[in-house]
């Protein structure tokens, strides 16, 4: 997987995190890496690009879920105790304590395989999906 960052200028200043590649159990923990350092460093609105991620597996939902508790000043599920960062995921779907992140976008235009998954999981109703870059980073 490979990872590159921008910066960009909504109303406030969005990060742009771009992936390419496969989006699985090799990869997940890079992304929760690299969002946790640009979190640090000080960014607080993001865009996460998958337009260049042809799979996302089960390990990529977690990446995701993990993201976007970040962005929201949360506490992340204990990643290494397997299937409980998967519960964490339903518990914060059906708890509807926040409907959708307001401090995380996603961007994916390939119309079907990570929306897909997305809309199937629920998690499409906590991470707002855009198929545009611009109106991601506007949205902020």
């Amino acid at each position: 997987m490979n990872l590159t960052v921008d910066q960009a200028q909504g109303k406030a200043p969005v990060t742009i995190l771009r992936l390419t590649g496969d989006l699985d159990a090799a990869t997940y923990e890079q992304v929760i890496d690299k969002a946790r350092e640009l979190y640090d460093a000080g960014s607080r609105n993001m865009v996460l690009d998958l337009r260049a991620v042809p799979y996302m597996g089960s390990s990529g939902l977690v990446a995701l879920h993990a993201v976007a508790l970040l962005f929201e000043g949360e506490t992340l599920p204990d990643l290494e105790s397997g299937w409980e960062a998967h519960h964490a995921i339903g518990r914060s779907i059906q708890s509807g304590k926040a409907l959708k992140h307001t401090r995380l976008l996603i961007v994916d235009d390939s119309g079907a395989s990570v929306r897909r998954v997305l809309s199937r999981t629920g998690l499409d109703r906590l991470i707002p999906t855009e198929s545009d870059e611009a109106a991601a980073v506007a949205a902020f």
